[in-house]
């Protein structure tokens, strides 16, 4: 039998209940955790833009006395608390994330747009209703809940705990070039589900800004870009957008039959071909363009790469080529291999 209603709610009637006592936001199930001033702004920017939230869960009992609903937060109190505090000028959004709307409270949106305040009282919340349940039956559903999630991976931890601008200009630029990375087989749609795009996004802007790092070290840099993050975000997506495109250039539609197509040996050609416009931090190789005349050979001399992962004998390679062979097939991703494979890469496409 159902014992739970699936219903949307505007954000006008969470108020409504709150302000006649008939919204609890502190019962026994909701942790303390308490949000930081990135995450509440960074929800807020979710709801202006009208994009979805997590659902929230509430149990609604009767007080036969005043014969008044209760509604129980069971799940959703930190969000539920955020947006109450937003729309009575507890906080504004912040400019990082919000270049419009960001800096003002919600008395002052009015100013900007006479439509906005009433568009964000009428954003619609999902709700599970559980009417009358007692404790033991809302355990167990959330015992249920839990036993079905998918445990997290690195980045998606990561995603959930920061909201610098880095973060939100890597998962700008993984979603703006989606198709790039299925495409060309260097992501599946699964990978991109489970945010592998986000990984290499972030791991290839790190390269922009610091030079050539190991990926181990994704996660500290984005703890250190947490607390600044002092860069030209529009430089640095018009610089990794560019990238991409010169990429897609030389190679037309062919890079999904190349080696370059594995996510250690993609890295290894964006930092190269980044090189080749911008220049990388600490690293001693010659910055020479590819000019448009020379897409074609660049084309055919990368290709040409190929074989070494075939069946040549290594005595018919150059210690070069034996270097760059053993550092793909390991996919190390420390930074002296990368280095070592960058400029591998860079020998090749200056020679031409």
């Amino acid at each position: 039998m159902k014992n739970f209603d699936s219903r949307a709610y505007s954000i006008n009637d969470f108020l409504e209940w709150n302000d006649k006592k008939q919204l609890v936001l502190s019962p026994k199930f909701q942790r303390k955790a308490i949000w930081s001033d990135d995450a509440k702004s960074y929800l807020m920017d979710t709801i202006i833009r009208g994009k979805p939230i997590p659902k929230i869960f509430i149990r609604q009992t009767l007080n036969i006395e005043n014969r008044q609903s209760i509604r129980e937060v069971v799940d959703g109190q930190q969000r539920l608390r955020t947006i109450l505090s937003y729309i009575n000028d507890g906080f504004a959004i912040k400019k990082k994330h919000n270049q419009k709307y960001g800096g003002f409270f919600f008395s002052q949106l009015s100013n900007i747009d006479p439509d906005i305040q009433s568009t964000i009282l009428n954003y619609e919340i999902s709700v599970d209703l559980l009417v009358n349940l007692p404790d033991n039956e809302i355990l167990d559903i959330f015992a249920r809940l839990n036993s079905y999630s998918v445990v997290l991976n690195q980045q998606e931890k990561i995603n959930a705990n920061h909201f610098s601008e880095f973060k939100i200009l890597v998962d700008r630029l993984s979603h703006k070039h989606n198709d790039f990375w299925s495409e060309n087989k260097i992501l599946t749609n699964q990978n991109i589900l489970r945010m592998a795009d986000a990984t290499l996004v972030a791991d290839l802007v790190i390269a922009m800004i610091e030079g050539i790092q190991s990926k181990k070290q994704i996660k500290s840099f984005y703890t250190k870009y947490e607390k600044e993050f002092d860069y030209d975000t529009d430089a640095l997506e018009r610089d990794f957008d560019e990238t991409i495109e010169l990429i897609k250039s030389v190679f037309d539609e062919t890079l999904k039959g190349t080696q370059f197509k594995r996510i250690h040996l993609f890295y290894t050609l964006f930092t190269s071909f980044y090189h080749t416009k911008v220049g990388l931090k600490n690293l001693d190789v010659v910055r020479q363009e590819i000019e448009t005349n020379k897409y074609e050979r660049t084309k055919i001399a990368l290709t040409d790469l190929n074989v070494l992962f075939g069946t040549v004998p290594f005595q018919n390679m150059s210690v070069p080529q034996i270097q760059f062979l053993e550092d793909s097939r390991r996919a190390t991703t420390d930074t002296k291999v990368r280095v070592r494979r960058t400029k591998f890469i860079l020998d090749i496409v200056n020679s031409i």
